[in-house]
């Protein structure tokens, strides 16, 4: 009889124990806010250097944590990336430049290096790397003067290549929507009980060469653009310094775009989420 009142005993403390610790490692929240940051671009115009003619980007997020190691989120950014040969660089003599505005719409897995809760004041901070997919409209424009031309319009490459390969036409010139892969690190903070703050750097990997309409060779045909005063303006050449069949740019190399950010975010305990009540400031 003791032996079985023993028996009982000690599973029921291992069934409490194992409900307590349950409670400590399974924090399903959900966390939602804005965040805002400088936007930059990397390509055929700017190949070297991050935060060039970086431009402001902003939106918000949604975020499940799982546990303390594994989160998940939703992003969307409204972001401008920009940049000139003049600013740049890298060929001053080409004279081209362009404006993408992108919108971009992100789902990201997040994992933890340490383990990390909004409202434990003992697992408050961590950094943390993060990768996903996302899926962006954008549209591209170069400057003539004051006035701000839609590159859609144009073909600045001459026309597409009816032999083109289909992932090149389904990403090509003209294609509004495009595809990337995101990837990053950054530091999360529990300010208080509901309130974080993250830190982090970004990079898109894109499958489009046409975020800075610079992909290919200069064509036989110009693309001319008549200003409002009514000059002609080259888009394809603007320098006058290039024949048809020389290098535009380099295909071989797709565009990138990045982001360096911060966030505030305010936590939601989930209705079926197990808490424990240990974990507030």
């Amino acid at each position: 009889m003791y032996r079985k009142i023993r028996f009982l005993l000690i599973v029921s403390f291992l069934a409490v124990f194992s409900q307590v610790k349950a409670q400590f490692n399974d924090p399903m929240t959900l966390e939602v806010g804005p965040h805002v940051g400088a936007s930059f671009y990397m390509g055929d115009i700017n190949p070297m250097y991050p935060f060039a003619q970086s431009r402001l980007q902003f939106g918000g997020l949604v975020r499940f944590n799982l546990n303390y190691r594994w989160t998940f989120r939703f992003d969307y950014t409204h972001a401008t990336v920009t940049a000139s040969d003049e600013v740049i660089k890298w060929r001053p003599e080409r004279g081209l430049n362009f404006t993408s505005r992108i919108d971009d719409f992100s789902f990201i897995a997040e994992f933890n290096f340490m383990e990390y809760y909004t409202g434990n004041p003992k697992k408050n901070v961590s950094p943390y790397l993060f990768g996903g997919v996302s899926l962006f409209l954008y549209k591209t424009y170069t400057k003539v003067g004051d006035e701000m031309v839609d590159l859609s319009n144009y073909d600045t490459e001459g026309p597409q290549d009816p032999d083109e390969k289909w992932y090149n036409k389904m990403f090509g010139k003209g294609v509004p929507v495009g595809l990337s892969i995101p990837f990053g690190f950054g530091v999360k903070f529990a300010l208080s009980r509901h309130m974080a703050a993250t830190v982090e750097l970004s990079m898109h990997k894109t499958f489009t060469d046409y975020l800075d309409d610079v992909a290919k060779k200069y064509p036989e045909q110009h693309a001319l653009y008549t200003t409002a005063d009514g000059n002609t303006y080259d888009l394809t050449d603007p320098s006058g310094n290039y024949i048809a069949g020389q290098q535009r740019g380099n295909a071989s190399f797709k565009d990138w775009y990045g982001m360096g950010r911060v966030s505030l975010t305010w936590k939601f305990n989930l209705p079926e989420s197990r808490r424990c009540n240990l974990s507030k400031f």
